[in-house]
């Protein structure tokens, strides 16, 4: 042999011997980095099918089943990440404040067929759970289960395949490099390239290389290679190669990380952690839904429809906290997928209004700590003038959001909206220490909102102010001050008062209780239009001529009236006369309230702010008709409200519907949390009558229940530290409400208890554990409320006996208040 060839051999052997251990380094690392099965919900036979039957409740499982559908909303999120795409399974990735790609799909190659096999085109069903979702693809020779999971507080996701086959198969995992800051940040310089020591890409950026991301498998056999540097249009492949045998123990892991820090290391560390604690992870969500189903109100009524919209909105809602590392954990608004080269995640960012909104209904489902958490956040950007935050970008601490840019205080109400916000909250919770602390920036607010006011009626004007109903479209011409603007200040008003009192600051008392009264009389007075019979859209600027200044009102019949009525603002007679306009079919549809009257000249149905259907809007509607007493109108927009969260994205509610057709939207953001927060509010503070005034330690439940509801139970509904069930059973002869609390506190309860009952339904006796009690009684145009205060240590029973119809009237005091409501 010669010198040459010896050290060719030498050479040859050295190379066999790297790549053998490369082999085991790399075999090793697997045995490390599996997955091994776990149970995946409760079991996807007990899914609930969307469709048809369906049912549910705080007792069992929720997961909704149904046919993939192209196009359709399927997402999962935790408090930092976020996958959203569709039903047959192509994905946005976004780990806050970025986007790292689009489009991520699977693809499937068997030995039998030339080309992979699209994942679209076999996706057969969709499991959606709190958790997580599944997509189920079908072909003869194989099922593939693709499990998604967004941990509740890490920055990434993992995408767990359940492989079923009988042939070698490949999965192809495809995306694009959309890798960026969401909108309306950017960043120069991005790229993708494939670590194949590592089986994975790496996102990062040129430079500092401030941004990084991973996405990658232990299984990957290899991925596309691209320029240095490059940002390609062309999508990134990685193919997930697997001996069959272990997919009958291990799950094949998708992993993804990423973050806005120049510290990579940490990026990997993440990574790591994932493909580490995929179960771990899992059971952390299972028992995090389920501590919020169980320890939040929920109900078991004769429509199971509504038990499990509401459960499905507590999960919701809760999905609405999120934590951005530059700007800290707050509500955003709602979740959809941006699209190509598109950085705005629906309205991922953080809305002031909308939280606001959403914050009624958290305080019904005692969703207390993220409620304070989200005040506070919005507290925390308050202008130095006292203005409240219209919209904070994802990407705003990376931008000068605050001073050039014109999103930021675009909305007047969003401020009121606040104050009330803070005022129902800590009726709800009761939680002093969060007024004292909110005090100084509550009386800011209260200045800045006051000071809008420039012709003395009481109410905030949009000019000075900011949009309130409406931000485009006709109805906005010579706009001075709109109802809704008007209604949520007039009620910001009174719940400014109560706080004044409370920390006995009696001079702002007085002062925000002058308001208040000046507010109530100039909506009666320059709102009414006595011969149309409603309330108008708004007030228009102005015109004096001398010393004589004369109102002018837009007359259009609009929904949003209702924001007003929703509190209970208005004349009891008028607000059943405008509430008759409202039902009539030129507003009201069979799936929600038009925002314009589709008879007015600018209606258009696909026109945002001209006639289109907003669950929101619908909601407070919905309560408005409660508050007046018309259950039977408020209950249908309820059931509205309801449907959409099966008949659309699964488990989720809409942000608008066409005025036209029962259908979102092609613009709608699927997941838009005041559309679902709007069926809570009306549902609890109208259909079950609940209230809470924890600093008064008092309570009521003044349900409004419809025909057929013979029994209901309703748990977990909080007061401060207290917790409540009621179950309701009603027969030909009586009533029956009994009462159970629980919590921390020890002292009585004083519970309002008022039903309400049909016309012409005659009470005989009334008893609280068995004692007679002499009731008050309310008489309204629409029904009767029959009234007992009980001072509730741990349970009492109300009975309410009913005297068959026709029979005698009972000698107890009917006191008659036809314009007043139970709020």
């Amino acid at each position: 042999m010669s010198e040459h060839s010896g050290r060719a051999a030498a050479k040859r052997r050295v190379v066999t011997a790297i790549a053998v251990t490369g082999v085991l380094v790399a075999s090793a690392a697997r045995a490390q980095t599996t997955v091994s099965r776990f149970p995946i919900g409760a079991a996807d036979d007990g899914a609930v099918p969307a469709a048809a039957g369906v049912t549910g409740g705080a007792d069992r499982t929720i997961a909704l089943r149904g046919p993939a559908r192209p196009g359709a909303y399927l997402a999962d999120m935790g408090r930092r990440a976020a996958l959203l795409g569709e039903e047959t399974g192509a994905f946005e990735v976004w780990v806050w404040p970025l986007k790292l790609v689009r489009d991520l799909r699977l693809a499937f190659k068997v030995p039998e067929y030339d080309a992979p096999i699209p994942g679209a085109s076999v996706a057969r069903e969709v499991i959606v759970r709190p958790e997580g979702a599944t997509i189920v693809y079908v072909h003869a020779s194989f099922t593939v289960r693709q499990h998604l999971l967004v941990p509740l507080d890490e920055p990434g996701a993992l995408m767990l395949l359940e492989v079923s086959t009988v042939r070698p198969l490949d999965v192809h995992v495809e995306m694009h490099a959309d890798f960026g800051l969401a909108w309306p940040g950017s960043f120069g310089g991005g790229y993708i390239t494939w670590q194949a020591d590592q089986r994975r890409f790496l996102l990062s950026q040129g430079g500092v290389r401030q941004y990084n991301a991973f996405i990658g498998s232990p299984y990957a056999s290899g991925g596309t290679t691209h320029a240095a540097h490059d940002a390609p249009t062309i999508p990134s492949r990685l193919t997930l190669a697997f001996d069959t045998a272990r997919t009958s123990t291990d799950f094949i892991p998708i992993v993804i990380a990423g973050g806005a820090t120049a510290a990579r290391d940490s990026v990997d560390a993440v990574y790591r952690r994932l493909l580490a604690g995929a179960e771990r992870y899992w059971r952390e969500k299972v028992t995090h839904y389920e501590h919020v189903r169980s320890g939040q109100l929920s109900i078991r009524s004769p429509e199971p429809m509504l038990d499990l919209a509401l459960e499905w909105a507590k999960v919701n809602l809760d999905q609405q906290t999120v934590c951005n590392p530059d700007l800290g954990c707050g509500l955003v608004a709602g979740f959809g997928r941006a699209g190509p080269n598109n950085f705005r995640p629906g309205f991922g960012w953080f809305f002031g209004g909308d939280a606001a909104i959403n914050s009624f209904a958290m305080d019904g489902l005692g969703q207390f700590a993220a409620v304070r958490q989200g005040l506070e956040f919005l507290a925390a950007y308050q202008r130095s003038d006292g203005k409240i935050t219209h919209e904070i970008s994802q990407s705003a601490a990376r931008l000068p959001w605050f001073t050039d840019y014109p999103y930021t205080f675009f909305h007047g109400d969003t401020t009121p909206f606040w104050i009330e916000a803070c005022h129902a909250y800590w009726k709800a919770s009761g939680d002093r220490a969060f007024l004292d602390a909110m005090w100084p920036r509550l009386v800011r607010a209260f200045r800045w909102s006051a000071a809008t006011d420039t012709d003395g009626d009481g109410l905030m004007e949009n000019p000075s102010a900011g949009a309130g109903a409406i931000e485009v479209g006709g109805l906005g011409e010579d706009l001075w001050t709109d109802i809704y603007l008007a209604g949520v200040w007039t009620a910001a008003l009174d719940g400014m008062r109560a706080m004044a009192a409370a920390r006995g600051d009696r001079a702002l008392e007085r002062e925000a209780g002058a308001l208040h009264a000046r507010a109530l009389a100039t909506l009666e007075r320059d709102f009414w239009l006595e011969n149309a019979g409603i309330y108008a859209f708004a007030l228009l600027r102005p015109v004096t001529g001398g010393e004589v200044r004369r109102v002018r009102t837009n007359p259009a019949l609009t929904v949003w009236p209702s924001t007003a009525l929703s509190f209970g603002l208005l004349d009891a007679g008028r607000a059943d006369r405008m509430l008759s306009r409202i039902a009539a079919p030129d507003v009201t549809t069979a799936w929600g309230t038009r925002t314009l009257s589709s008879t007015h000249a600018l209606y258009d149905p696909l026109h945002y702010n001209n006639g289109t259907v907003w669950p929101f809007v619908t909601g407070f509607a919905a309560l408005a008709h409660y508050r007046y007493h018309r259950a039977d109108d408020g209950l249908q927009l309820v059931r509205a409200i309801a449907r959409t969260t099966f008949d659309f994205a699964l488990g989720r509610n809409p942000e608008l519907l066409s005025g036209a057709y029962y259908r979102p939207l092609d613009t709608a953001v699927p997941q838009q949390f005041f559309a679902t927060s709007m069926l809570v509010t009306p549902l609890v503070r109208g259909l079950l009558g609940l209230a809470a005034d924890a600093p008064s330690r008092r309570a009521t439940v003044a349900p409004h229940l419809p025909p057929g509801w013979n029994e209901l139970a309703v748990d977990q509904f909080r007061v401060g530290e207290n917790v409540l069930a009621v179950r309701y059973a009603r027969t030909a002869e009586q009533i029956t409400i009994a009462l159970e609390r629980s919590g921390a506190d020890t002292q009585p309860l004083t519970v309002r208890v008022s039903p309400a009952i049909e016309a012409g339904v005659t009470v005989a006796a009334v008893a609280v554990d068995g004692a007679a009690v002499t009731p008050t009684f309310e008489t309204t145009a629409h029904d009767r409320h029959v009234t007992v205060d009980v001072q509730l240590r741990e349970t009492a029973t109300v009975e309410i006996r009913l005297a068959p119809q026709g029979g005698p009237r009972p000698s107890i005091p009917d006191v008659v208040n036809r314009n007043r409501t139970i709020r």
